[in-house]
């Protein structure tokens, strides 16, 4: 049986106890329910955040907390599914909800009904690849940005590497005299630190990409995810 893993915040023990009793009752699919009031969440999320596959908020959790709180899950989690209990039909998620990260809305009397399962499945799962058709956009700027910087690189180091080259010959030829074999090598210096320098911008770019947490590490390890993995 699949199993569905919610992290509700409820204002109410009651109330998070009746909303987990309901989901409980559902054959078709299992769900993991984590509950919390609105004054833990934040210390309770940062424990189970990588282990959540849908954010649900009450129906009587203050829009000011389910700003707050929403701003607070996407700083762990870019990705995962926040939706909003409601007890009105075909309601529109408001725009300070979007803005903050709020997916969708969900009728609460519909959740024992037969069709809840389906509905619920899709509208997460619909939710997560439209998010991660996002991140693999940004992915994709993100690597034709990267691409160009290389690109600058290479064209920059030509330059001292052709003038590094041009000395070195003239080094080499035992008939240049002491003066000019003296500025031969403070352009040979000078060349090799303008090298030094971009090779040490290589080398951040580089550490961001290894540095898992990084924003560009990040994204990169959604490049091959673009399923339903986080469903479980």
């Amino acid at each position: 049986m699949r199993l569905l893993r919610i992290f509700l915040v409820e204002n109410t023990v009651s109330r998070a106890d009746n909303l987990r009793k309901k989901l409980s009752q559902i054959e078709t699919i299992r769900f993991s329910v984590t509950t919390s009031i609105v004054k833990d969440t934040e210390e309770i999320f940062k424990d189970v955040a990588d282990q959540i596959d849908v954010v649900l908020f009450g129906e009587k959790v203050s829009s000011s907390k389910i700003v707050e709180l929403t701003k607070l899950f996407r700083s762990y989690n870019t990705v995962i599914p926040i939706f909003l209990l409601t007890n009105q039909s075909e309601a529109r998620v408001l725009r300070k909800y979007r803005i903050a990260g709020v997916d969708d809305t969900l009728n609460v009397s519909e959740i024992e009904t037969p069709l809840f399962p389906w509905t619920f499945t899709s509208t997460v799962e619909h939710a997560v690849l439209k998010k991660k058709a996002k991140e693999y956009d940004v992915l994709n700027n993100r690597l034709r940005r990267l691409n160009e910087s290389l690109a600058t690189f290479m064209h920059d180091m030509n330059n001292p590497i052709s003038v590094i080259r041009l000395a070195m010959y003239h080094l080499d030829n035992p008939d240049v005299a002491n003066d000019k074999r003296e500025t031969f090598l403070k352009i040979l210096v000078s060349n090799v630190e303008k090298l030094d320098i971009q090779m040490q911008d290589l080398r951040n770019i580089r550490r961001q990409l290894s540095d898992k947490k990084s924003p560009t590490a990040k994204i990169l390890s959604l490049k091959n995810t673009l399923s339903l993995s986080a469903i479980h």
